[in-house]
């Protein structure tokens, strides 16, 4: 396997940024997993709580650097601390051969319906499909989730067409990424 890049520089939009998780983000990992949304979603661990938050948290480099995902905060570039976990989006299934991966996302409660997750889907799809090299990123969404499925079709997925265990699947492919952006697009430079 070959190990999963860290962006660099790090991926910011115009609000949203994407920054690896820390270990001080176990309680805002926890308090997700406890949401009766994401729990519907998306799998979560039982016992879901700040001890495993915290081990799931210290997976993630050894994840990485076997290339089989690489997950990131969604954070406010308002905020000077960058600490507030707005969301995740993240790479997985990566098949460096054949130029794919999955990606996945989740929003906290209580910062749903601003934009986050489209615009930090947007970046990782920018930098998977252009610096990353990839070939295609794949989205299942459940077809009553409605949210996501805007999500992903505004970072521009489109329907694959044909359902798959009765999720919706979506496919984005370079160029086609929001809007027409460049691919670099996500190469801003760091904040000082």
């Amino acid at each position: 396997m070959i190990a999963l890049p860290l962006p660099e520089p790090p991926l910011a939009g115009t609000r949203y940024g994407l920054r690896p998780w820390t270990s001080e983000d176990a309680s805002a990992l926890a308090a997700a997993w406890a949401d009766p949304e994401i729990r519907l979603r998306l799998p979560v661990p039982d016992p879901a709580d700040e001890t495993a938050a915290a081990k799931w948290i210290d997976g993630c480099a050894s994840r990485r650097t076997a290339g089989l995902a690489l997950d990131l905060v969604v954070v406010d570039l308002s905020e000077p601390d960058r600490a507030v976990v707005h969301g995740e989006v993240g790479l997985s299934a990566v098949d460096r051969n054949r130029g794919t991966a999955r990606i996945g996302w989740w929003t906290a409660a209580d910062h749903r319906r601003r934009g986050a997750a489209t615009e930090a889907v947007s970046l990782m799809a920018r930098w998977a499909l252009g610096p990353l090299g990839l070939d295609e990123l794949v989205a299942e969404v459940d077809p009553d989730n409605i949210a996501s499925l805007t999500v992903a079709r505004k970072a521009g997925f489109e329907n694959l067409g044909r359902p798959v265990d009765g999720r919706t699947v979506l496919v984005a492919r370079p160029p086609r990424v929001v809007g027409g952006a460049p691919l670099d697009a996500c190469r801003l430079p760091t904040r000082p």
